[in-house]
């Protein structure tokens, strides 16, 4: 559905003269982009107002999305997949801040601790169809990093000035991307043992 959307859109831009013909699969695939973020956003915040944990959810997303970014870890092979995987990691994220009690928060610190330590192991994660060079690998590796040990100072600092439950939603994000990168890693070396 979300293709045919974007097709029509690059057409009637090729047909408007905005676009030339040549570009639209550029164009296309921009389009398409887009619009599956703006669905997996709409679905996470449809999700977060409807479990009542909105704020909890923004945080995660905006800890979540560029560690991932810089992190890697596992993709799924078809948008699809990719999208029901996102949304059951957002809803079991959603659902864990709003059925843990707060005694569960005070683990954040170890739970950010851990995720962190095994995240700084496994960073960089690569994908059999996106591999690194080893200059992106230092890229990919500094930026993430720093990224990890800014978020375990920061899920500290909240844990020591009792604003736990953020705390805990920041070692969630970790955690996350923690088992993400192992998953992808895991992916990796399977596929790659499998195609030597």
């Amino acid at each position: 559905m979300l293709d045919k959307a974007a097709v029509s859109l690059v057409d009637r831009l090729i047909k408007k003269g905005i676009i030339k013909e040549q570009e639209s699969e550029l164009y296309l695939f921009g389009i398409e982009t887009a619009m599956l973020k703006v669905l997996h956003l709409l679905t996470y915040i449809v999700m977060g107002v409807l479990i009542g944990e909105l704020p909890g959810l923004l945080l995660f997303l905006a800890v979540f999305i560029p560690l991932r970014e810089y992190s890697g870890g596992y993709h799924a092979s078809t948008k699809l997949k990719c999208y029901i995987v996102s949304c059951l990691t957002v809803l079991s994220m959603l659902l864990l801040i709003k059925l843990c009690n707060e005694n569960f928060y005070l683990s954040s610190v170890y739970l950010a601790s851990l995720s962190s330590a095994i995240l700084l192991f496994l960073i960089p994660v690569e994908t059999a169809s996106r591999p690194i060079d080893d200059s992106e690998k230092i890229y990919y590796k500094s930026k993430a990093g720093f990224i990890i040990v800014l978020l375990l100072t920061i899920t500290l600092f909240l844990y020591m000035t009792d604003q736990i439950a953020l705390s805990f939603v920041i070692a969630l994000s970790l955690f996350f991307e923690m088992i993400a990168a192992f998953a992808g890693k895991l992916i990796f070396i399977i596929e790659k043992k499998s195609s030597e």
